[in-house]
């Protein structure tokens, strides 16, 4: 479960605020296997004197269309699918929303699932984590497991 906060500065159009969460959103499920449901983000529109970063630090020139992506995923991930969301972002926010790649910095953060509650204080357990190994691939699955699809009596479809 992805929480992902996005920060620009004050002025960007309803339209672009909506591409630049939507670019970051098709990021997380392309590469990091999360459902398309699995949605919770905030976006954060500051004024310039409330939002200050480096024109030039690793980086840049950034200018006022800076891009301040947060991430926190409740699972580790392997450095690889973490390089490939990083270029996913920059490249879904260039083609979606127009920004340049040197304005769009991206900070992400893992927590354990005990670190989280998704609704009703209940413990935080989606069963998709559970299918994604330590390296980012799918899991084997566990003992006893039943592959089969389920059993359709055709008559019912009938």
């Amino acid at each position: 479960m992805p929480v992902v906060d996005i920060t620009v500065r004050r002025g960007r159009s309803q339209s672009v605020l909506r591409a630049i969460a939507d670019g970051v959103h098709e990021a997380l499920v392309e590469q990091f296997g999360i459902p398309v449901e699995d949605r919770f983000q905030v976006i954060q529109q500051k004024e310039p004197y409330e939002f200050i970063y480096s024109p030039d630090f690793l980086g840049g020139p950034r200018t006022e269309d800076f891009v301040l992506v947060r991430i926190v995923v409740g699972k580790e991930r392997p450095v690889e699918k973490k390089h490939a969301l990083y270029r996913a972002i920059v490249e879904n926010l260039t083609r979606r929303a127009g920004v340049n790649a040197e304005d769009v910095f991206i900070m992400l953060d893992a927590v354990t699932a005990s670190d989280l509650s998704a609704a009703g204080g209940r413990p935080f357990n989606p069963p998709h984590l559970d299918t994604i190994d330590e390296q980012g691939h799918p899991a084997p699955p566990g003992p006893g497991t039943d592959l089969r699809l389920p059993h359709r009596d055709p008559e019912q479809n009938a």
